[in-house]
């Protein structure tokens, strides 16, 4: 029964109209990694890369997350499905888990697909990139923290991707760029102490756009060990709060 639910919505999240939008996203990373020598001749391969992937690869992840993640419960309810989603022969906590661990599986992956064609397009090949490895950990790590905080946020509001979004796309892109401490609230800024991209140098603007003007003194190890805690806490609750309280299919979601 687990498998089967898993698969079922792998299959929802992987339908042609659901997913085009996101591979057409991917290879705007790779355009942009290709055409940026354009615009900064004097720049590296890798500082290209970063550059696009923090720019726009890991905004991908945070606004996929969001739209993914929020659906896990929230489409259920407007589609008033819900009803015969949780007539299911499973606990509800596991059936937001499993649910919750096939959004993750999709997001991660559009991650990925994005960070490897944006290496392609700076690299102009697949080899020579030392910091895609960093970079496929952190977006497997973003996928499943974006994921958890979501999913909590989900359960606790209506309308809940406007909020998500505003977070991927708002928060996420100027808290790290704060001065002082401010930058420990963004999860961006563990992702960006996982992915160990290297500076930018003194193009303030560059810097602005990735969400590195601020100081990150995050190791990877505290970054590692601060999402697993983030995700730990996100997960329980949400799994506490699905099966304490109840949901009804929506009668405005018309």
């Amino acid at each position: 029964m687990e498998s089967a639910i898993f698969g079922q919505a792998i299959r929802e999240y992987l339908r042609g109209r659901r997913i085009a939008p996101w591979i057409a996203l991917a290879f705007v990373c790779f355009l942009l990694a290709s055409a940026w020598v354009k615009f900064d001749p004097t720049s590296h391969p890798d500082g290209r890369y970063a550059a696009v992937s923090s720019m726009l690869a890991f905004r991908i992840l945070a606004l996929a997350s969001a739209i993914f993640t929020t659906a896990i419960i929230s489409q259920e309810v407007e589609q008033k499905t819900i009803v015969y989603l949780l007539t299911r022969p499973v606990p509800r906590w596991k059936l937001l888990l499993i649910r919750y661990v096939a959004s993750v599986t999709v997001v991660a992956a559009l991650g990925i697909v994005a960070a490897v064609l944006t290496s392609l397009g700076a690299f102009k090949g697949l080899g020579g990139n030392d910091l895609l490895t960093g970079d496929i950990m952190a977006m497997v790590a973003g996928a499943l923290a974006y994921g958890a905080l979501f999913l909590f946020v989900s359960l606790l509001f209506n309308r809940a991707l406007i909020i998500c979004a505003l977070f991927a796309f708002g928060w996420e892109a100027s808290i790290p760029n704060m001065p002082g401490e401010m930058y420990r609230l963004s999860i961006f800024s563990y992702l960006q102490a996982i992915a160990q991209h290297p500076s930018n140098g003194d193009n303030k603007g560059i810097s602005l756009l990735t969400g590195s003007a601020g100081d990150n003194l995050i190791t990877r190890g505290s970054a590692i060990t601060t999402l697993v805690i983030l995700i730990v806490v996100m997960l329980s609750l949400s799994a506490w709060w699905f099966t304490k309280f109840e949901y009804v299919p929506r009668e405005d979601a018309e």
